[in-house]
């Protein structure tokens, strides 16, 4: 809902503003954040924490959140 709101004064304002999300991004949340207009997303943990690798992991959060941003 945060960034869905950002976003919005962002888009009323007509300013090329990135609106980033930094921290709890996975593969369980990425869409959503993306969906609601983030457009800058910052990952940790599910990078660290993928038993497929960072390249998986980044591949994954991508595929999820390219739909939206």
């Amino acid at each position: 809902l945060k960034v869905a709101e950002v976003r919005a004064m962002v888009t009323v304002s007509g300013r090329s503003i990135d609106v980033e999300v930094d921290g709890g991004i996975a593969p369980a949340t990425v869409e959503a954040a993306a969906r609601a207009g983030a457009n800058a997303l910052v990952a940790g943990s599910a990078l660290f924490k993928d038993p497929d690798g960072f390249d998986h992991a980044i591949a994954q959060l991508r595929d999820l959140a390219s739909p939206y941003t």
